[in-house]
């Protein structure tokens, strides 16, 4: 499998910023001024059709045909003739989307390591990973459970295929559920829209926009070196192997966080309300709270169709560990084909399953509190993320090694570590620690602090624009376009 890298149109590049997105905009309210209602959103799934053509022309036509496919099979499972059709129909497009995934994702993995095992080879497939295939596969997967569980679906293609191509979250998520956005889209497609939003959401993405390339993106170049040595085997000193772990500790934070402020802040432009999918996860003071954070929509996903179909708490609590265990072993699998990730969402697994143990029989430490208590709960929970990182970055297990061994060594590679790369971590590492997160500040979240997104997760207010607002969003627009001229993919574009 080779990773979707290329010259895509990310969300940071000049021809999304300077071409694509100004011609959306003024094509959907081009529309939206003459009571085109209907035709504006005709116009952003073409838009999306676009968006992901750019990316590759031969992959759109993939993701069409699984559009068509789950939209026919989605009617199916809701109004079959009798249950076993409709099961049927559900399972038939369950197996299907998964066999999607594991041809373009894991054949190779699964051939040679399955070669290795029977000692026999394995010739590389080398196929390129669709872009968004793990976030548009799962996405509908879930929508056929839902239509076979409430015997409702969509009855308009064009909003079905807009809820899957939808562009700002069609690459990397959030994953939607169809019952958040078929109202929106409806609504849409009839009516006028609150125009105080198209501002909100340029506030909101230029948040991310400044995340992404200003901190992202600067720390990335500078630690890519040190994971390339590291895969290299080239032997790797304490200050590169620490600069490397919490460089990469921060780089997907704020490339994530970028990421999800961006897709959030391109939807409030058009009208379209998405999920909240990222809060301030290095604030936890427990693994369980870490991913009731981070990635809120997979982890959702993950619980309602992986842990609850594998049996969830009803076989008691030696069996809901097990499950526990089970469902971020598979999160960890869809994150990428390599024992790397495996291993990091084995580390994951074990640890909130223990979380979950100590809370069963030892809810004394998990009811400890005060300032010394969570300091040290924060601490901790972070230590453990930052090491697990490692194995998500590091591009094969001996890799991740040498890092880890390099935490405790003396070797001298000849990479340049210079003071601005520390002066930038220290800041990053400030923000997302101690600073209240984007949506916190812009009034997204329904109060600073919450661990999940409010009813709908939704915004709970919309924020009048100011001149202080309006200046800081011209000053980070201004800024993260200037250095937009070299732009890197979203870390979760390649998954």
């Amino acid at each position: 499998m080779q990773n979707a890298r290329g010259d895509g149109m990310v969300f940071s590049s000049y021809v999304f910023l300077i071409l694509f997105l100004p011609a959306v905009l003024i094509g959907f309210y081009s529309l939206r001024a003459r009571g085109a209602y209907g035709a504006s959103v005709t116009f952003l799934l073409l838009a999306s059709f676009v968006f992901y053509a750019y990316w590759s022309l031969a992959h759109l036509l993939l993701l069409l045909g699984s559009i068509a496919g789950n939209f026919i099979l989605g009617r199916w499972a809701a109004t079959g003739p009798t249950k076993a059709f409709r099961k049927t129909a559900t399972t038939v497009g369950v197996v299907g989307n998964l066999s999607l995934i594991f041809w373009f994702k894991y054949i190779d993995f699964a051939g040679s390591n399955l070669a290795a095992l029977t000692d026999s080879s394995w010739t590389l497939l080398n196929i390129l990973l669709p872009l968004g295939i793990s976030f548009f596969t799962f996405q509908q997967i879930a929508y056929l459970v839902d239509c076979y569980k409430s015997g409702e679906y969509e009855k308009r293609p064009r909003n079905y295929a807009l809820f899957v191509s939808f562009f700002p979250q069609l690459i990397a998520g959030p994953i939607v559920h169809h019952k958040t956005t078929r109202p929106q889209y409806t609504a849409l497609a009839r009516g006028a829209l609150n125009l105080e939003m198209l501002p909100y959401g340029l506030m909101i993405f230029a948040m991310g926009l400044a995340k992404k390339t200003l901190i992202a993106d600067p720390i990335a170049r500078s630690i890519d070196p040190i994971y390339a040595a590291a895969a290299a085997g080239d032997p790797i000193s304490a200050a590169a192997a620490w600069a490397a772990m919490i460089g990469y500790t921060l780089q997907i934070y704020f490339d994530f966080s970028g990421y999800c402020d961006m897709a959030i802040g391109l939807g409030l432009m058009v009208g379209v309300k998405l999920p909240i999918n990222f809060n301030s996860p290095y604030k936890s003071k427990s693994i369980i709270e870490f991913w009731r954070r981070w990635h809120i929509t997979l982890s959702n996903f993950l619980r309602d169709y992986v842990y609850i179909p594998i049996g969830g708490n009803r076989l008691g609590q030696i069996f809901r560990l097990r499950n526990i265990f089970l469902t971020m072993l598979i999160g960890g699998l869809w994150h990428g084909a390599a024992w790397t990730f495996i291993i990091w969402g084995a580390i994951h697994a074990a640890l909130i399953t223990g979380n979950h143990a100590l809370r069963l029989w030892a809810p004394a430490l998990d009811a400890w509190d005060g300032i010394a208590a969570v300091t040290l709960k924060r601490a901790a929970t972070l230590a453990f993320i930052m090491l697990a990182w490692v194995f998500f970055r590091a591009d094969s297990l001996p890799a991740a090694g040498a890092v880890l061994s390099g935490l405790a060594s003396f070797g001298t590679p000849d990479i340049a570590l210079t003071p601005a790369l520390w002066i930038l971590m220290a800041f990053a590492a400030g923000l997302a620690l101690f600073a209240p997160n984007s949506l916190e500040v812009a009034g997204y979240l329904k109060q600073p602090g919450a661990t999940h997104p409010p009813a709908q997760g939704f915004f709970s207010r919309v924020l009048k624009p100011t001149p202080l607002a309006a200046f800081a969003t011209a000053i980070m627009l201004t800024c993260g376009v200037l250095v937009a001229w070299r732009p890197a993919v979203f870390i979760y574009f390649n998954f």
